[in-house]
């Protein structure tokens, strides 16, 4: 039962990265949760952070389902982050230390960043956008390839 909880929570915290969570007891024992409080009960606001991707980097096509908001900039490069994510931070000092420009955009401290991260189908960080490819996740040398596919 407590390994089904567990899931149960994992699965909301990836499906909800960027929405609050509450957990309460009802009269008969039983754990909810939800994305809003019951009306009338106390519930614990859950503190869920949006998920570090911390299997292999997926490297794919990008168009941005032709969405301004996410066109590349800064050089073509655009990186989606956390303050907490190591992998996020490994991907900035690679970038930073071979002189890549890229545009870093906050997913948890920005209204904006959210709706861009919502908008490109983001469930974990680091999410690089590199021209028309996209990495979820962190590889030097996966980055590297697209960097040099992009002519940077």
């Amino acid at each position: 039962m407590r390994c089904v909880l567990l899931c149960c929570i994992a699965l909301l915290a990836t499906e909800s990265a960027l929405a609050d969570m509450y957990k309460w007891v009802d009269e008969n024992g039983k754990v909810h949760y939800s994305d809003s409080p019951p009306p009338g009960r106390k519930a614990k606001k859950l503190d869920l952070k949006i998920n570090s991707i911390s299997g292999p980097p997926v490297v794919s096509a990008f168009t941005g389902a032709g969405k301004p908001v996410v066109a590349a900039a800064a050089g073509g490069v655009k990186i989606y982050t956390t303050t907490w994510c190591g992998y996020c931070k490994q991907a900035k000092a690679y970038m930073q230390a071979r002189g890549t420009r890229f545009q870093e955009i906050d997913v948890e401290n920005s209204a904006q960043g959210q709706a861009e991260f919502r908008a490109i189908g983001g469930r974990g960080v680091p999410v690089i956008l590199v021209g028309a490819q996209r990495m979820d996740g962190y590889s030097q040398g996966s980055l590297e390839a697209m960097l040099k596919q992009a002519g940077l």
